[in-house]
């Protein structure tokens, strides 16, 4: 009688490879999931960006009426002329705010904030600020958030 060798693996072998597979996701899970966080962070930017300058346009549109120029809170509906249609940006991942900047009032400073939600909330960097000064800052630092 003639014994036909065995093919296949054996219980402990899958076992192993599981557990070897098991540990590369543990590690590169949390990886993926930041660097992913970190790849929408410019959505927010773009958008602070932009609300800003739609304020310095707004600003000047009031000048040139013989108007007294002011910034605005209302983001929707003063700086919809300039783009500015909501105060979500536009992947989601951001809320938008204006607020009076350095001065403390409105009708000479602003600053516009986007704080993350949802996902991003988890991201190191929940928070971008930028100052009608020209001054970038960020939750937890301006480096880690604006990378400049």
């Amino acid at each position: 009688m003639k014994c036909t060798p065995q093919r296949g693996f054996t219980l402990v072998e899958v076992m192993t490879a599981v557990a070897i597979m098991a540990i590369i996701t543990a590690i590169a899970f949390p990886i993926y999931q930041s660097q992913s966080r970190k790849g929408k962070r410019p959505d927010g930017i773009a958008l602070v960006e932009m609300v800003a300058q739609a304020e310095q346009h707004f600003f000047t549109a009031l000048i040139d009426r013989q108007l007294p120029g002011t910034f605005t809170t209302a983001i929707a509906v003063d700086l919809l002329p300039y783009g500015i249609t909501a105060a979500v940006s536009h992947g989601g991942y951001y809320n938008i705010a204006v607020a009076p900047g350095d001065t403390g009032v409105i009708t000479s400073s602003f600053v516009v904030t986007a704080t993350a939600v949802g996902n991003q909330a988890n991201d190191d960097c929940k928070v971008f600020m930028y100052y009608s000064s020209g001054r970038r800052d960020g939750l937890p630092d301006r480096q880690t958030c604006w990378g400049k």
